[in-house]
């Protein structure tokens, strides 16, 4: 074989393989809208369950990472009714849920 086409052929499947091995980064997170759609779903089943009208603090402005997001979800989750109806309560993983204006 010849070593032009040898290394043309080891490109190729080295692009290839690094190509599918990239992930696409707009997997990685929900659109501002998306995100600030489950963030008031998830406020509305903790009020649901805890007889309370609590609203987010903020808004996502732009794209949130989706692992940030579950993060806060799970949080929201697994606090009690009465830590939820306490004033000002945030859990700290939703206070940092990272966003991506590119």
């Amino acid at each position: 074989m010849n070593f032009k086409y040898l290394s043309l052929f080891l490109a190729t499947f080295i692009y290839g393989v690094l190509f599918q091995c990239i992930q696409n980064r707009d997997d990685l997170f929900y659109s501002a809208q998306e995100g600030n759609q489950k963030i008031f779903e998830t406020y509305a089943l903790k009020n649901s369950a805890c007889g309370s009208n609590k609203l987010p603090g903020s808004l996502a402005l732009g794209r949130v990472k989706i692992d940030d997001a579950k993060l806060c979800f799970r949080a929201i989750e697994l606090t009690t009714c009465p830590q939820w109806i306490t004033e000002g309560y945030v859990p700290d993983s939703c206070k940092v849920i990272g966003t991506s204006f590119r």
